[in-house]
């Protein structure tokens, strides 16, 4: 089974489109996980340079954040339709919100699966805080009760809320395993999303435990008899990453961490 790894056009956007592709690509990225604008030709103009540059692309949605519920609705469904007629790999959604009841998020979840079913682009749903997903006992029932349910993986949210590496939850855990199919790849710890610099030896017991989810995660993939997994490495800009005190300078390098990431899940869990 492949490993595909996807570069985050997040914390890249202050890039011209053509620097930050050709970036990705001469690092040896199989594509890029990127929102895409609603004007169409905006949106035309960077799928064509998506096929100039041979790069894959993961729709990625996010913007949905109406606390109306019938607004919140509309919205996600023009988003996820704008994405999915750019023909992605798949979209990675950020779904609901965390305030919502478990039937309003349970149907955004449905209509998220009918637009899959209706044009054949799947749509995972990401494990993020402030979303429907925010934390591992809250996203186990949809777990338990929707088996179309997909979610991209990033476990770093969920020991962030818990205040844990998430020992107690192990249960919840094994469940988003197996319905992991996109995983994004970010060593967090039980006080913050995101350790300053995943190389630091400080920071070994977070690296490994991580490092044991996401080879769970690609076992998982293989058993399944999947020809890939697509892996985001995503450590983020500020405020992500802390600034230096009295100063705009980012304590860690985004792209150091990402590329060390995707290096290191390359040789530990190439099956």
């Amino acid at each position: 089974m492949q490993l595909k790894f996807i570069y985050p056009r997040w914390g890249s956007s202050e890039l011209p489109w053509p620097i930050f592709l050709k970036k990705v690509k001469e690092a040896g990225y199989h594509g890029v996980e990127i929102d895409l604008p609603l004007a169409i030709q905006d949106k035309s103009e960077i799928c064509a340079m998506l096929t100039d540059f041979e790069l894959e692309f993961v729709g990625q949605h996010w913007e949905t954040k109406d606390v109306d519920f019938k607004k919140h609705m509309e919205s996600y469904r023009r988003y996820l339709y704008n994405l999915a007629e750019a023909n992605p790999l798949f979209i990675n959604s950020q779904t609901g919100m965390d305030f919502y009841s478990y039937a309003q998020n349970g149907k955004l979840l449905e209509m998220a699966h009918e637009i899959e079913l209706e044009t054949g682009v799947f749509v995972t749903h990401e494990t993020h805080r402030s979303r429907f997903s925010f934390a591992a006992h809250a996203c186990l029932p949809y777990l338990e009760e929707y088996s179309f349910l997909k979610l991209t993986s990033d476990l770093s949210h969920w020991c962030c809320v818990a205040e844990s590496m998430l020992e107690n939850q192990s249960y919840a855990v094994e469940k988003a395993i197996a319905h992991t199919h996109h995983i994004h790849a970010r060593v967090g710890s039980t006080q913050s999303p995101q350790v300053i610099d995943p190389r630091d030896g400080n920071y070994k017991i977070e690296l490994d435990r991580f490092s044991e989810w996401w080879g769970l995660m690609v076992a998982n993939a293989i058993r399944s008899n999947r020809d890939y997994i697509t892996i985001t490495p995503e450590y983020g800009p500020h405020p992500y990453t802390p600034y230096k005190p009295n100063t705009k300078i980012m304590m860690g390098n985004q792209w150091e961490a990402n590329n060390f990431i995707r290096d290191y899940i390359f040789q530990n869990h190439n099956n």
